[in-house]
């Protein structure tokens, strides 16, 4: 228990420290307040994390997150796969897979091939 306090007020210091040197590093401009907005951020969820560990909800939180990122990758997939139809409804698919094969037979025309090689 106390390893991971010890670990946990590091982290927070490392950040403390890493959030410091940003804001010096990065000039007086508008996005000084976007950095700040993100940074505490982080810095909230950094100190919150130890509760939500004593409660398990920091489980939770990680497969509510995968679940998210899960059904994301699904629908970008079913979207693929959507307009691959659209392609091969409109009879382009044949078309593509006819040049593709013309220009790999075009690509091993062009090829050197080695009969034998002797060394001495």
């Amino acid at each position: 228990m106390f390893q991971y306090l010890y670990e946990w007020t590091q982290n927070l210091a490392f950040y403390m420290v890493l959030i410091t040197v940003v804001f010096h590093v990065v000039p007086d401009s508008g996005y000084k307040k976007y950095i700040r907005f993100f940074t505490g951020m982080v810095l909230i969820l950094m100190i919150v994390t130890p509760i939500l560990r004593i409660f398990g909800m920091d489980s939770q939180i990680v497969n509510f997150y995968q679940s998210r990122e899960y059904e994301k990758r699904l629908k970008e997939i079913e979207e693929a796969a959507g307009n691959l139809e659209d392609v091969d409804s409109l009879g382009m698919l044949e078309e593509i897979q006819e040049h593709a094969q013309k220009e790999t037979e075009k690509q091993e025309d062009d090829s050197i091939v080695v009969e034998e090689i002797q060394v001495e």
